[in-house]
C-alpha cells in the first residue's frame, strides 16, 4: 500500500526544457507534470493488479482509511530497466471496491492489470490523469525520458494519493513439467519396442 502527496513525494519533477517544479509552483502545475514512482519486487511468478483509492476514498490493503478528494489518478507500470509495460489507459475505471466521490458524484479510481510478472524488480508510477510517460505516449523510450505534462487538477481535488499493488503467486508449474517428462519417456519406450 502506498499513500502520500504528489507535491511532497514526487520523484519526477521536470516541467519542460530547463524547468523543475518547486515550492512556487501551484498544485495545478504539480498535477500537470509530477509523478511518484515506487519500486516493488516480485519473488516468484505472480499475477499483478493495482487499485487506487485517493479520488473516492475507501480503505486500502493496509487497513488505512483514505479520505476522498485526491486527484483523478493515472498508473503506469514499468520493468526494472524502466521499459513501459502497461497503464490504466486500458485499465478498469471504478473497479470493485472503488467508491464514488460524494462531492463530484464520480467514480474515477481505477485498477490496472499487469498480467503475470516474472521474478524481478518493477516500478509503478502514479500521476494525475492523463500525465503519461513519454515511453507510453511515443511508443518508445523508458521511464527515464519523463512524462508528457498532460495532467490536470479539477476543482475540489487535492494532491493526495493512495494505491495498492497486489501480487498473487501463480501455481507451480512443476507437475506439468513432470507430466511432459512422462510423455517423453512413454514415447521413447514405444520407439525402443518398435526397433527390436
Amino acid at each position: 500500500s502506498f499513500t502520500g502527496d504528489l507535491r511532497t513525494d514526487a520523484n519526477v519533477t521536470a516541467c519542460g526544457s530547463g524547468c523543475t517544479l518547486g515550492p512556487a509552483n501551484t498544485d495545478g502545475e504539480w498535477a500537470q507534470w509530477a509523478a511518484v514512482v515506487k519500486g516493488f519486487h516480485v519473488s516468484s511468478p505472480s499475477s499483478m493488479t493495482a487499485i487506487t483509492f485517493g479520488y473516492g476514498g475507501g480503505t486500502n490493503g493496509a487497513g488505512t482509511l483514505i479520505l476522498q478528494g485526491g486527484f483523478e489518478p493515472y498508473l503506469s507500470l514499468f520493468d526494472g530497466s524502466g521499459n513501459f509495460l502497461t497503464s490504466t489507459f486500458s485499465g478498469t475505471l471504478c473497479p470493485p471496491g472503488a467508491q464514488t466521490n460524494t462531492l463530484s458524484g464520480q467514480c474515477f479510481d481505477l485498477s490496472i492489470d499487469g498480467g503475470t510478472l516474472l521474478p524481478g524488480d518493477y516500478k509503478i508510477a502514479i500521476s494525475a490523469f492523463e500525465n503519461m510517460s513519454f515511453a507510453e505516449n511515443l511508443g518508445t523510450g523508458t521511464l527515464a525520458d519523463g512524462f508528457t505534462g498532460l495532467g490536470n487538477l479539477a476543482q475540489g481535488e487535492d494532491l493526495h494519493y493512495s494505491f495498492d499493488v497486489v501480487l498473487t503467486p501463480e501455481p507451480a508449474t512443476v507437475p506439468f513439467l513432470v507430466g511432459a517428462g512422462g510423455v517423453l519417456y512413454l514415447f521413447r519406450s514405444k520407439r525402443k519396442r518398435s526397433n527390436s
